[in-house]
């Protein structure tokens, strides 16, 4: 071998020796755990997996695009973080391989670094590898994706997972009373104890549990005040063929009418102050009141009128729109039914707008004037629609006028298709049959001034067709609660989650309300199927989660309103046998570091010195003095 060979050996060997001490270096490794330290606060001050938009919204486009480019909104998946790891691992075997010694006492040693390693190694594989997404599962119904967490696309799972049942558990319900002084705005929560006493420190009001009832409802029974007409009202009965099919009160003065679309009738009830009014009102086809369209053009105050009247048109002078009405419903649901056997729900008029550029078809809705506009394209933005339909509009061809006055006439007059057919006088409780049909009337009271008394009672039934869960069907709970103040004693039913009760001096508050935590549990009945077989069900619920093919289903969330679908985690894990398994060597090696390596120094150099047993390299790994 040449003396220039010899000398580029000797200079390999030398940079191997170095790269082998940079490995070996404790330094290294303090560096790599800074600088891992570093990334895991980095971490936690950057928000972490989220949408671009956010991250935009937040720091800034430029900024927000650099955090992208290093990894920095996603630190713990990255590639560098998975390296600092990787350079760890390798770190550690080095060390291990270094000051290795063959000898017994060493195996604590050995076990403790392998299984650091082993922790390391099953975390960058997870990392790497791992999955951790979410999707929610309507009940009755399966999804075979997840949906990735960093950027929520849909990923296959390979099979499907069904939600046959979701169940939420609650705790009993516990109630407070809260008490409130305006004057001192203080607030105290009190004890709910029927027949106790109990006064509000620093004033001079007291409140005291009268009644309790755990599921109440409010009845109202009518009852007549006077003899005079203050409220006049009748209740009216409706049959078919002798069966009564509708009943119910007229007030005069306030809910006078009655709509049967499936019927095609209406029932007036009219109060008459002069005889003169009696004969007008009781002799009369009045048309009912019409639905109306306003159209308004922004920009030029034109404002115009129109009657809801199907292919109706009218000119807006001062701009070169034609508009004409296409269609008219009660129910825009339920448009496809006969307009007589619509309810007035969501009453909505159909208008075409002709232009000069073309034309432009809108459902213009009562309740809802903007949402046409709002919701879809359009070609004229300038025009904007209002539709109006009365509370009493009834488009029926049989109607029923009940007029009544002072002086004690009283008439029921039959109308059809906008003729008087009729005039009668009429009786309490006597049955009145309306022509071409097979229905009757019959007048059963008259109040002359209706009024309602409020009465709280204990709810019987009402809750058929809901299925609760267990503690989950709490009632309606109401407490009649006595205030004492400086204005004496007042009681009132105060039921939960409803306002503030005052007392009459509008200083003094009484509220009922829940308290503590509600839910107690909620579990989703999962059931895996593949090939359209069956491979496993099971009832979930938190930290007992379900595992198929590697996957791992937790319960994780649900919907709070209406209790539709099941929120599940969902997660992958490759690594984590290897992380158990190393957790599982080192609290072995650190029992045999701790414990056998002493006692098995005592056994076998048992009157021996050190330096007999101990080379002098051991004892510096050993660190024997």
């Amino acid at each position: 071998m040449s003396k220039e060979a010899k000398l580029q050996e000797k200079k390999a060997k030398t940079s191997n020796s170095k790269i082998w001490d940079i490995l070996c270096s404790v330094r290294l490794a303090v560096i790599i755990i800074i600088i891992m330290a570093v990334a895991c606060i980095l971490g936690t001050v950057i928000l972490q997996q989220k949408s671009p938009e956010e991250y935009v919204g937040r720091y800034g486009a430029g900024l927000a695009k650099f955090y992208s480019a290093i990894q920095f909104t996603d630190i713990f998946h990255s590639y560098w973080f998975s390296f600092l790891l990787v350079l760890l691992c390798v770190n550690l075997g080095c060390c291990t391989i270094k000051r290795w010694r063959n000898t017994l006492l060493m195996i604590g040693f050995l076990v403790t670094h392998i299984s650091i390693i082993m922790i390391l190694i099953g975390c960058v594989v997870d990392l790497l590898t791992g999955v951790k997404g979410g999707v929610n599962v309507y009940e009755g119904r399966s999804v075979d994706y997840y949906l990735n967490r960093a950027d929520y696309q849909k990923v296959p799972l390979g099979f499907q997972v069904f939600c046959d049942d979701f169940i939420i558990e609650k705790h009993p319900p516990k109630y407070k009373l809260i008490t409130y002084v305006k004057d001192k705005d203080k607030q105290k929560a009190v004890p709910a104890k029927v027949g106790k006493r109990i006064s509000v420190p620093g004033s001079n009001y007291a409140v005291t549990v009268k009644d309790f009832i755990s599921d109440a409802e409010i009845q109202h029974e009518p009852i007549n005040l006077s003899d005079k007409p203050d409220n006049p009202a009748l209740y009216i009965q409706l049959a078919e063929n002798d069966q009564v099919t509708a009943e119910g009160w007229l007030l005069a003065k306030d809910r006078n009418w009655y709509n049967d679309t499936r019927r095609n009738l209406k029932i007036d009830y009219v109060w008459a102050d002069t005889d003169k009014e009696h004969e007008k009102l009781a002799n009369a086809a009045s048309k009912s009141t019409k639905p109306t369209l306003e159209i308004r053009i922004e920009g030029k105050n034109i404002v115009k009128s129109m009657p809801v009247v199907v292919g109706g048109k009218i000119q807006i002078e001062g701009a070169e729109y034609v508009i004409e009405i296409k269609e008219f419903v009660l129910d825009y649901s339920k448009r496809l039914v006969p307009l007589s056997e619509q309810e007035p729900n969501n009453p909505a008029v159909m208008v075409e707008i002709s232009g000069p550029d073309g034309k432009d078809s809108r459902w213009s809705f009562a309740k809802y004037p903007d949402y046409q506009d709002k919701s879809h394209q359009i070609i004229y933005k300038d025009v904007k629609l209002s539709c109006t339909v009365p509370e009493n509009f009834s488009d029926s061809k049989h109607r029923i006028r009940i007029v009544q006055n002072k002086s004690g006439k009283k008439t029921i007059t039959y109308i059809k298709d906008e003729k008087v057919i009729s005039t009668n006088e009429w009786e309490l409780d006597k049955s009145y049959d309306i022509v071409d049909s097979e229905l009757s009337i019959r007048i059963a009271k008259f109040f002359p001034s209706h009024s309602l008394k409020k009465m709280v009672v204990k709810r019987v039934g009402g809750h058929e067709g809901h299925n609760h869960g267990p503690g989950e069907h709490v009632g309606n709970p109401a407490v009649l609660i006595e205030m004492e103040g400086p204005r004496g004693k007042v009681a009132e039913w105060v039921f939960a989650h409803t306002p503030p009760h005052w007392y009459p001096d509008n200083n003094f508050a009484v509220l009922y309300e829940k308290s503590g935590m509600e839910v107690k549990d909620y579990k989703s009945i999962l059931r895996v199927v593949e090939n359209g077989q069956t491979m496993v069900t099971k009832t979930i619920e938190v930290n007992n989660p379900l595992k198929y093919k590697g996957f791992v289903f937790y319960q994780s969330s649900y919907d709070p309103e209406g209790e539709r679908y099941t929120g599940l985690q969902v997660t992958k894990n490759p690594g984590i046998i290897v992380v158990y398994a190393g957790f599982i060597l080192l609290c072995l090696g650190i029992v045999f570091i701790f414990y056998i390596k002493p006692f098995l120094r005592r056994k076998l150099n048992k009157g021996k010195k050190i330096e007999e047993y101990y080379s002098e390299e051991e004892m510096l790994a050993e660190h024997i003095e």
